[in-house]
């Protein structure tokens, strides 16, 4: 797959269907979970989501994050992961890597069939990967792309495949053998675009449902099970999945089943609060709106004095007292969430109004009396701030802090989609604050790979997100070796250090990471909603919960 569309999952302050529409243009573990709290004398297992169509639901034509999760509904892939965060095995029933981890070997399972009857061979497998890397490169809403590290793939009998790598990537597993959908040859072998082909007779696929009904995207979307599920049949039987605005309102009417949120207010939560009826699933570093500056101008732009000027004279915690109601955390200038793994806890930039001033005269940005500084060149510090027209209260922060330091950021507020992120894209800015994730790569708690796809100068195809004209020759190594790195314990330090350096040269600072509330009905799954660890392949709904009725593992709950 792509660099720059490795994942993609997103919760930005207006509904995940706005932002879409506006946007598009090892071994495995079988660990089990306690089955504590759950009913299971439930009589009807549908369950109700609120986002509508994804987009068609083939793997070549869903649309972000939420479609590829209804397209998963329908294709599997070799492995997958769970709420545990395990990897287990799915279409595979094992994998092995050679010592050089250039060479994976996947036996599949027995008895594996299509939704047409037809059955599943490694010829399918060899295939897909053979038709993705001929595409080489999908729309830009399609989160999974060609895998572009996959140097072959054969079979090496009638349940195994090979599939050899041009280099050692640790991310592999999860990232690819995890993702990629197995689709049939007899299905697509005859379509040059499959992009474009958006035919229901295309959508046969291994999956736990069938697509029972689908007109276009945004439109209601309806999965049925497949009794003959490889795994057997799903605990779930049915979702429906409707475009709702109002899905607080829907959830506490009893027509959906769970309900996502930034930033939410606490009279928002307090009805599934204290109620046996609902629980409640947070995640606490998925989301965040960032400081981007355009390192490829002259000037102060390019400075890093005056970067860390401007994140001194932001105050955190108001923003998150007033943006998300006190519902987030501190921005971390290393980039990863604090709930990710791999964080290191580096130095944080302080909230200090008095030093960003002393900075800034010391590095010959002159004040003149309150008004705005002038640089060594005489040229005003002041600019042009690129934001979405939602986050208008938070662009009215941001002038005020930074007017206090003599500062001028004047806001362009555009509507979210092709024109923030074609603009951001293009370099056409010179500070912007966008939402992350967005049209691009992973979350703040992705893999640490996300480091080095967003600021590696070696990365190419990242500007809808990543660093603009950020190279550092000692990041740029360390990024290459924590990708070769199998050891946690190394690939850590790596990763750490990393960190430490983006800190150091600010490139991208995260003002706060908000929180998403989840709260959900215990109808259907008890207590065992969850959110995916590490956020990929799929965020939110994972296909494992609506198959097994449980949090990890591939045994299915007893009805």
């Amino acid at each position: 797959m792509t660099e720059s569309q490795i994942a993609n999952r997103w919760d930005p302050p207006i509904s995940r269907r706005q932002f879409l529409v506006a946007t598009m243009g090892g071994a495995a573990s079988l660990a089990l979970a306690s089955c504590g709290g759950i009913s299971t004398a439930t009589t009807s297992r549908s369950v109700n989501l609120t986002d509508g169509a994804g987009g068609f639901p083939s793997p070549f034509a869903c649309n972000g994050g939420f479609g590829y999760t209804q397209m998963s509904y329908v294709y599997d892939s070799l492995l997958w992961t769970d709420g545990s965060g395990a990897l287990l095995p799915w279409l595979a029933q094992s994998f092995t890597a050679s010592a050089d981890h250039l060479t994976y070997t996947f036996v599949l399972r027995d008895n594996l069939s299509w939704s047409d009857g037809r059955p599943l061979t490694v010829d399918d497998v060899v295939f897909t990967f053979d038709y993705y890397a001929k595409q080489g490169s999908l729309s830009p809403a399609v989160i999974v792309q060609p895998p572009d590290n996959v140097a072959g793939v054969k079979a090496k009998g009638p349940s195994t495949v090979e599939v050899t790598l041009a280099k050692a990537d640790v991310t592999f597993p999860a990232r690819v053998a995890g993702a990629i959908p197995i689709v049939p040859r007899h299905v697509w072998s005859s379509v040059g675009d499959p992009g474009a082909a958006q035919d229901v007779k295309l959508l046969v696929g291994s999956g736990p449902y069938r697509v029972a009904s689908y007109t276009t995207d945004g439109e209601p979307v309806l999965f049925v099970a497949r009794k003959d599920y490889f795994l057997g049949a799903p605990f779930v039987q049915r979702i429906e999945d409707r475009a709702i605005d109002d899905t607080f309102g829907a959830l506490k009417a009893g027509s959906a089943d769970i309900a996502y949120g930034v930033g939410l207010r606490p009279d928002t939560l307090a009805p599934f609060q204290n109620n046996p009826a609902f629980g409640m699933i947070t995640d606490t570093g998925a989301s965040t709106n960032a400081l981007y500056w355009n390192m490829g101008r002259e000037g102060a732009l390019s400075d890093v004095r005056f970067r860390r000027a401007m994140v001194m004279a932001v105050d955190s915690q108001d923003l998150i007292t007033r943006i998300v109601a006190g519902r987030g955390s501190l921005g971390n200038p290393g980039f990863l969430a604090r709930s990710n793994p791999f964080y290191a806890p580096v130095p944080l930039v302080p909230f200090d109004v008095a030093g960003a001033n002393a900075l800034l005269d010391g590095a010959g940005y002159h004040s003149a009396g309150g008004a705005t500084r002038k640089a060594p060149d005489g040229s005003a510090l002041s600019f042009e701030l690129l934001i979405d027209s939602a986050q208008a209260p938070l662009a009215e922060l941001l002038v005020s802090y930074m007017k206090r330091v003599g500062i001028e950021l004047r806001p362009k507020e555009v509507t979210i989609g092709p024109q923030l992120f074609g603009i951001k894209q293009t370099s056409q800015y010179e500070i912007a604050v966008l939402p992350f994730p967005g049209p691009g790569p992973g979350t703040p708690e992705s893999d640490p790979d996300i480091l080095r796809i967003l600021f590696s100068s070696k990365v190419t195809g990242i500007e809808l997100q990543g660093a603009t004209n950020y190279a550092n020759p000692t990041f740029d190594i360390l990024a290459e070796r924590q990708r070769v790195t199998f050891d946690d314990a190394e690939r850590k330090t790596i990763v750490a250090q990393m960190q430490m350096i983006l800190s150091q040269d600010l490139p991208v600072v995260p003002l706060y990471y908000a929180d998403t509330d989840a709260p959900y009905r215990t109808r259907v799954l008890g207590n065992q909603w969850y959110f995916t660890p590490g956020t990929f392949p799929t965020w939110q709904n994972n296909k494992q919960l609506m198959v097994t009725g449980l949090k990890s593992g591939t045994r299915i709950r007893p009805v």
